[in-house]
């Protein structure tokens, strides 16, 4: 890799890894938070845990787990698989860009584990649930597997179509902190550990972009994610190609 490629592919590394960083201090100060205040509720998350169970109608909670349900399973690496086939074009790069996907976030789970297991927080008293849950509670699993599916496919429809990504950015977005809150509503996490789902899952995508920007450069996939884009049109168009200059 040259110096002047090495230099270009530095700057949206650094930009991608300031909000990464970002979300993992606020990940590690709410860790420490949890582990000194003895691992229970916080006054916000006692607050919302009442608040919730003071407002569950039996449509409110029948859509609550509906959403919920969509945040683990094979319906996030079924998104993984399609961000992945959308970020590119052609054959084998559409296999390689889903299995790269795919890869994200599985590699994510596992890295949430590590986190779970490390601070072992209790969930709330299940004198509250209003669904089935298992497991440790900090970070929430749907929380951090919907965000990291939903950036994905956000990610995807910016490289290919920046023009046509707001709605589906949107949607995506709005999905994630869906099922986020829906865990709350239901019972089975803190309302901290949905944030701290959030902050795992933008620490990860950060970080994940961060090598994909600092690495992917000098490989034949490197002008996808370098440029955001195929092609000098913003659209998912062909390469556009100047004429060389002659000396």
């Amino acid at each position: 890799m040259s110096r002047g490629r090495g230099v270009r592919a530095g700057v949206p590394a650094v930009r991608a890894g300031v909000p990464a960083g970002a979300a993992l201090l606020g990940l590690v100060v709410e860790a420490v938070l949890v582990l000194r205040h003895g691992k229970g509720g916080f006054p916000v998350d006692v607050d919302v845990r009442a608040w919730a169970l003071a407002h569950r109608p039996a449509v409110g909670v029948a859509a609550a787990r509906a959403v919920t349900a969509t945040g683990t399973g094979p319906f996030p690496y079924l998104l993984a698989l399609l961000a992945g086939w959308l970020a590119v074009r052609g054959g084998r790069r559409k296999l390689w860009a889903a299995g790269a996907a795919v890869a994200v976030l599985a590699c994510g789970q596992a890295v949430r584990y590590a986190v779970l297991e490390s601070v072992a927080r209790p969930r709330p008293p299940v004198d509250g649930w209003a669904t089935h849950a298992d497991g440790w509670s900090f970070p929430s699993g749907h929380t951090s597997t919907s965000a990291i599916a939903a950036g994905l496919i956000a990610a995807a429809v910016l490289l290919r179509s920046r023009r046509a990504a707001g709605p589906v950015v949107a949607v995506a977005g709005c999905w994630a902190v869906a099922v986020g809150l829906s865990r709350a509503y239901l019972g089975v996490h803190w309302f901290t550990d949905v944030v701290g789902g959030w902050l795992f899952a933008t620490a990860w995508l950060g970080a994940c972009a961060c090598a994909a920007l600092r690495f992917l450069p000098g490989t034949r996939y490197g002008s996808v994610l370098l440029d955001g884009r195929r092609g000098g049109d913003g659209d998912g168009g062909t390469p556009k190609r100047t004429a060389p200059t002659r000396p």
